[in-house]
């Protein structure tokens, strides 16, 4: 490919889209208010005890006494049991012994961890997961549990050891506002780190300001999340690099012209990418031809038609949670004759498992890929000797929030000295993926990169999301 289109890519993809979200950041921040306010923390008790808690949330919220996933080994099983009798050397055995059958189980690695800190003098954050699509969950939780696991033995936060308590919302509005009002009023909580999807994060962000406690979000990527609150920080980017990134991809590497959309008008985060790279299409002179609603009526054949008779020669799926099997549908129908572009939520084993082949076609945008060449070394290192195998954009993005609140943390461990920390123009953490610091509107300053698919054997699956570099 000619130089001069090297040249496009660099510029359009990361200078426009660091323009375009850093100018709306900035804007959003001038019009949001950030005043602090001092919050006082009581060590004495936390709501965050089944007897505290209400009753619909007391099977959602664990610092160990009880299993959130279902299935516990028996190991597992006795060490929740000694933790709950506040026993925790036999919880550290039994937890050791779990672990040795099963490495891979970062909520007993987490719970192995706070048995570790006993009554030892802490500082405690909660970690908000969905339930429902179990793997995105793990894949949270080892970031989490990582984090935790590097901060304590490299002494803790000014000589206090991190607490994790973890908290799983369904993934559902209702259930993590009633968790969020929850963890305002306990102030032992000194921050979050969750949700998973853009509507949740929308909706708990007022509650969270409310309470003057800091929530970093690992994976909510909607543009709307910028600014929309003063205690809202994001350790993804937000889907105007993702966007740019495909949409530079489809228009000056492949000089592709016309795209079909397919979308979830229910989830925020897919309406955002939709628009998001709609945009950025039509203003490097593509075309959107068809625009597909897979919340409405799933997914068909014929719909696939339509789009190659409307001239489509990209199709793109800004995909919801609850629409992987309709991408899933879209792949395998394509069957690899048009190439698919996609978000970080198609990143997903499942995916390969199901489209073997035909998955081929995709390029995606991610925060993060263990090849990718700025990535920490060391972080992938020890992650695979932790969990005995790769692991994904979710669990660095969440390392990388944990990480930051803890050292957000070191000096003065309050709600308003977390804040004030990350607010700092100082800021600037070395993490999993990279420099982190944010900007006014709580964004993170980083563009997406591109992975495609080739047969492999790392997954498991027998094809892998490999690092893809269009213009080199």
């Amino acid at each position: 490919m000619a130089q001069d289109n090297n040249n496009r890519f660099a510029l359009y993809a990361t200078l426009l889209a660091l323009g375009l979200v850093g100018g709306i950041s900035l804007l959003l921040w001038a019009i949001t208010s950030r005043v602090d306010r001092s919050v006082q923390v009581d060590p004495s008790g936390s709501v965050l005890s089944d007897e505290n808690l209400p009753q619909a949330l007391r099977s959602r919220v664990s610092a160990g006494e009880k299993a959130l996933f279902d299935r516990p080994s028996a190991e597992k099983t006795q060490g929740i049991e000694a933790i709950a009798q506040n026993n925790y050397a036999d919880a550290i055995t039994a937890f050791n012994a779990s672990l040795a059958k099963d490495p891979n189980d970062p909520e007993a690695f987490i719970y192995r961890n706070n048995a570790r800190i006993g009554d030892k003098k802490a500082r405690t954050i909660a970690v908000v997961v969905p339930s429902e699509g179990i793997g995105v969950s793990l894949e949270m939780l080892r970031g989490a549990a990582q984090a935790q696991y590097d901060i304590n033995r490299n002494g803790g936060i000014d000589g206090a050891l991190l607490r994790v308590v973890i908290v799983k919302d369904e993934n559902d509005v209702d259930v993590a506002e009633a968790i969020s009002q929850t963890l305002i009023s306990d102030e032992m909580v000194l921050g979050v780190v969750g949700h998973y999807s853009s509507d949740v994060t929308l909706e708990t962000a007022p509650i969270y300001a409310q309470g003057k406690l800091v929530t970093i979000s690992p994976v909510s990527t909607a543009v709307d999340l910028s600014g929309i609150s003063p205690y809202l920080y994001r350790t993804v980017p937000s889907d105007s690099f993702s966007a740019a990134a495909l949409a530079a991809y489809m228009v000056y590497y492949r000089e592709d012209r016309n795209a079909a959309i397919f979308f979830d008008s229910t989830s925020e985060a897919s309406r955002s990418l939709k628009a998001e790279f709609a945009s950025f299409v039509s203003a490097w002179g593509g075309d959107i031809v068809a625009e597909y609603d897979l919340s409405v009526s799933g997914f068909s054949r014929d719909v696939l038609l339509k789009a190659e008779q409307d001239s489509a020669d990209t199709l793109m799926i800004a995909s919801s949670l609850n629409t992987l099997d309709a991408a899933v549908d879209i792949i395998n129908a394509n069957a690899g004759m048009l190439p698919v572009l996609g978000g970080d939520e198609l990143y997903n084993r499942t995916l390969l498992v199901e489209t073997r082949a035909n998955s081929q076609a995709l390029t995606l945008s991610v925060p993060w890929h263990l090849l990718s060449r700025d990535t920490d070394a060391e972080f992938v290192r020890s992650s695979q000797d932790l969990w005995k195998g790769d692991v994904s954009w979710r669990t660095a993005s969440t390392y990388d929030a944990v990480l930051a609140i803890a050292t957000g943390l070191q000096g003065d461990a309050t709600r308003e000295g977390l804040k004030a920390a990350l607010d700092s123009e100082d800021f600037n953490l070395d993490t999993a993926s990279g420099p982190l610091s944010f900007l006014p509107s709580g964004d993170r300053r980083q563009v997406d990169r591109l992975v495609k698919v080739e047969a492999g054997t790392r997954s498991g699956a027998g094809y892998d999301f490999i690092p893809f570099t269009p213009f080199e």
